[in-house]
């Protein structure tokens, strides 16, 4: 290798840190409040970068006319599970549906590849995760800031959020940071470095008991276990011990925060305490906990379906209604619990599901190396005399691996891996654990020797430079149509829906217009633009969307508006298929109840109107309308001449209507009609 190419590829890896390092910063701070949700900014830039640096990736092997690759026992797991999920996506998912999965997934893959490849020191490793320790520390600020009140920017939400999003999200990313800065401070041996360490860990612990993530709790318990064997099995106490005092420090600022807000008093501004909220894990009645069930049991009735391919990758969150509509049949007590779910809440279920078991097994073959590899690494170590800095390695691989294992247990109870920078972090840190165990082999700085592979290309001059241009030029286009239109179309239809909510239907119309022209594969557009068309009255244009959207998007609420337009359009045989599906899809769904009796109403057929609202009403929820409904009943028996069973169902509705209730005058009047017109009441 000559000196320029030798050069060339220096600033090339030292370029890949550089960008690296942004993305870590970025993906976990960068907020915008004014998009659908935290992952569409996470989203957008996950793509922006891996599409950055894939470019400079395969500019660098053409100018070098060379591929070189370091060797990895997870390198064939992680291709196979590319090619797995790659098949899955082109001959079984609906691509607009499972896009953002598909490159989510390879994305990881790639960031990890990158980690791998590209961070040769161990003061690159160093760097990066100090970069995760402020970043973590930056997101518990900013959640202790909102908790106490004194955030404006995402204060409106009314739940607990931070800049990566919702609280289960932060409880699994500073969970993962959490005992890899613990290694730091056990390896720290001055005064200021470990109460640095000790401080970060306070907060980070602090934050994660107001965030009250159950599943989390439960992954923490269960990775403290395994790391008490880890620690017994290869004899890794003599750091603890020398840590003695320190620890019980630690120990005692924990148990602090811990009774702050496992108690009543000014800090704990939590509805439940620590203590209340652990408590209703074992409450049967949790609806939580059940919906949890109910998604679990619908999503192993949807991997019977195709068991070893699976229904294609990112799926779910599109066959999910129908597949819970025939598990409710089976199990009605959980229709209080149904509703919409885009991921399974256990992502190796889900996995199974949208891959098969094929597709599951390619996965856990990623985990099952990464696993052996430590497992030889720490063998290895076991009855050797150890130097300090491989010592320091020992203890650093530790934490990494105790992070990685705690997201995975996570993943049995939520959706990590579905959330960009929850996935990321997962990968970088599972690559930065391997860098360590390469730096940490003997001959450990003779990359050529030992990990690295090399295939050498031969170019025509000409044909290099026309396949550069041709790549800019295509990741120009593949920047602008992955990441920059989908997120300038989310911009849009949020401004859409702020107009809807304000009754502003004409201006939310232009909003989602343009928003469906920047993704027309976008189903929550879509749908959003024929419910606009619906209420302007433009029912031709409102059909025409939303049975658009039903090929792309599964939302109960889509059956109901197109049900609601043909109504106005005089189709009632159709509009009674749309709001019937629509129950199908949510059986408590008691909007569509009313739709429905509205409908049979209208036709006359008043016995059907009060099945339908007796239906609502007997589901047992707790909702406004109740005794409206009770109203319509009564209404309705009396438009059949049954005045006794009308007089019935108006006091009902006297009984369950509020006192100020605008429809108190009405029930009083027709009570008062039947009363003077039956002298038996």
């Amino acid at each position: 290798m000559n000196n320029n190419n030798l050069t060339s590829e220096n600033h090339f890896n030292k370029l890949s840190l550089t960008f690296l390092k942004l993305f870590i910063i970025f993906i976990s701070l960068f907020t915008y409040r004014e998009v659908y949700n935290f992952r569409v900014n996470q989203q957008l830039l996950i793509e922006i970068f891996i599409i950055t640096l894939m470019v400079a990736w395969v500019i660098k092997i053409l100018s070098s006319e060379k591929i070189v690759w370091v060797k990895s026992r997870l390198n064939i797991p992680l291709l196979i599970f590319i090619l797995v999920i790659t098949i899955s996506f082109f001959t079984r998912s609906i691509k607009e549906v499972a896009l953002s999965d598909y490159v989510n997934f390879i994305s990881y893959i790639l960031l990890y590849l990158v980690v791998v490849n590209f961070i040769r020191k161990e003061k690159e490793v160093n760097h990066l995760l100090k970069i995760f320790f402020i970043t973590s520390f930056l997101v518990a600020l900013y959640t202790l800031l909102q908790y106490y009140g004194l955030d404006p920017y995402y204060s409106y939400l009314g739940a607990l959020t931070s800049t990566i999003g919702q609280k289960n999200w932060i409880s699994n990313y500073l969970a993962m940071m959490f005992p890899v800065i613990f290694s730091f401070f056990l390896l720290a041996d001055d005064k200021k470095n470990k109460s640095l360490y000790l401080f970060l860990l306070a907060i980070l612990y602090a934050t994660l008991l107001i965030c009250q993530s159950r599943g989390i709790w439960i992954s923490i318990t269960l990775t403290t276990v395994f790391a008490f064997m880890v620690i017994l099995r290869y004899k890794l106490g003599d750091i603890f011990k020398s840590n003695k005092k320190w620890l019980v420090i630690l120990v005692t600022v924990f148990l602090i925060i811990t009774i702050i807000y496992s108690t009543e008093n000014p800090l704990n501004k939590s509805r439940l305490t620590v203590i209340e909220r652990a408590a209703s894990t074992f409450d049967q009645e949790d609806p939580s906990i059940n919906t949890r069930f109910l998604i679990w049991g619908t999503s192993l009735e949807m991997m019977k379906e195709k068991p070893l391919l699976g229904l294609g990758i990112g799926t779910f969150k599109y066959h999910y209604l129908d597949y819970q509509a025939e598990y409710l049949r089976q199990q009605p007590h959980y229709i209080k619990n149904s509703g919409k779910a885009a991921e399974a809440h256990n992502e190796y279920l889900q996995l199974g599901m949208e891959i098969g078991i094929v597709g599951l097994l390619s996965f856990l073959g990623i985990i099952f190396s990464f696993y052996f590899l430590i497992y030889q690494f720490f063998e290895s170590k076991k009855n050797k005399e150890v130097k300090n800095k491989e010592k320091m390695m020992v203890i650093i691989i530790f934490g990494l691996l105790m992070g990685i294992t705690c997201f995975l247990i996570h993943c049995l109870f939520t959706f990590p891996f579905h959330v960009p920078v929850l996935g990321a972090t997962f990968f970088i840190l599972m690559g930065l654990t391997v860098v360590v165990i390469n730096l940490g082999e003997e001959e450990k700085q003779d990359y050529s020797k030992r990990n690295l592979r090399t295939i050498k290309l031969k170019l025509n001059p000409i044909l290099k430079y026309i396949s550069i241009a041709l790549v800019i030029l295509l990741a120009v286009w593949g920047g602008w149509e992955l990441a920059i239109k989908p997120y300038l179309a989310e911009i849009n239809y949020f401004k859409g829906a702020k107009c809807f909510s304000k009754q502003d239907n004409s201006k939310a119309l232009e909003y989602f217009q343009k928003a469906a022209l920047l993704d027309s594969g976008n189903g929550r557009i879509l749908h959003a633009l024929g419910s606009a068309y619906y209420q302007l009255g433009l029912q031709q244009k409102a059909q025409k969307i939303l049975e658009k959207t039903k090929t792309i998007y599964k939302d109960r609420n889509t059956y109901r508006n197109m049900g609601l337009s043909l109504m106005e359009s005089g189709d009632y045989d159709r509009a009674e298929e749309e709001f019937k599906k629509a129950i199908n899809l949510d059986p408590k769904f008691y909007e569509a109840y009313h739709d429905l009796a509205s409908l049979y109403v209208y036709e006359g057929e008043y016995q059907k109107a009060i099945e339908q609202w007796e239906r609502a009403i007997k589901l047992g929820l707790d909702f406004e309308e109740k005794p409206i409904f009770l109203y319509y009943i009564g209404m309705a028996w009396q438009r059949m001449g049954e005045s006794e069973q009308a007089y019935n169902y108006f006091l009902k509705a006297l009984i369950e209507a509020p006192d100020d209730s605008p429809i108190m005058t009405d029930i009083e009047q027709e009570l008062l009609n039947i009363y003077h017109g039956d002298g038996s009441h």
